[in-house]
């Protein structure tokens, strides 16, 4: 067990409170989160604790040194800040601080996701953004209202090379899949869907070509 790791079954005695922690390699150290939310990091032994309004507080009176990420030759500053031998001492502090890191942490992943552009979305990206944009779809709330067929679509109106692998790329991102792990069933669904639109316009062309043909 390197430091590191000896460092992190130390915290996770010392905040246990806050829930389950889990830690996964990350920034040449690893990362703590609980329920897929990071709020500290952990480099050669050092523990650092994301910023907060609590943290700011804090750093008035004491002094902590950011957590510095080396990138492409430039050092980044990032917001996490190293619990020095005062502050590991200091249990009922380095709890307070820990549970307002989670908690900052929280409240930034909700923000970004009642927030988040289509293009943040999986499968989108900015061309999908940009199509859905240009028949009315602006928002992840009204794409889910939509739907992925009746996105597909309007978005099939404009753009008549659109076809079944854009309602997978629809689909997985209502659901927050990669396009290629959708369920058998919500692909053979989407498959039938998409077969049955194809057929009718066909239809519905055969119809305006031959009512054409008599008007001639």
């Amino acid at each position: 067990m390197n430091s590191s790791q000896q460092r992190i079954a130390q915290y996770k005695k010392k905040v246990g409170y806050l829930g389950s922690i889990e830690s996964k390699t990350q920034f040449g150290g690893y990362s703590l989160s609980i329920d897929d939310v990071v709020f500290a990091l952990v480099k050669q032994g050092g523990i650092y604790l994301r910023g907060s309004e609590v943290m700011s507080q804090y750093l008035t009176n004491h002094s902590l040194a950011p957590f510095i990420f080396c990138k492409r030759g430039s050092a980044i500053s990032l917001n996490y800040f190293n619990v020095d031998d005062e502050l590991w001492q200091d249990d009922v502090n380095l709890l307070k601080l820990s549970r307002a890191a989670l908690l900052d942490a929280q409240h930034c992943r909700t923000y970004k996701q009642s927030h988040r552009r289509l293009k943040d979305l999986p499968n989108l990206g900015i061309r999908f953004e940009t199509l859905l944009r240009e028949v009315g779809i602006h928002t992840e709330e009204q794409f889910r209202q939509t739907g992925v067929q009746q996105c597909w679509t309007l978005m099939h109106e404009r753009n008549k090379h659109l076809g079944l692998p854009t309602l997978f790329y629809l689909q997985g991102a209502i659901m927050g899949l990669h396009h290629a792990v959708l369920p058998p069933h919500i692909r053979e669904g989407l498959i039938a869907w998409h077969q049955e639109f194809i057929t009718t316009c066909n239809k519905n062309a055969v119809k305006k070509l031959r009512a054409l043909r008599v008007a001639l």
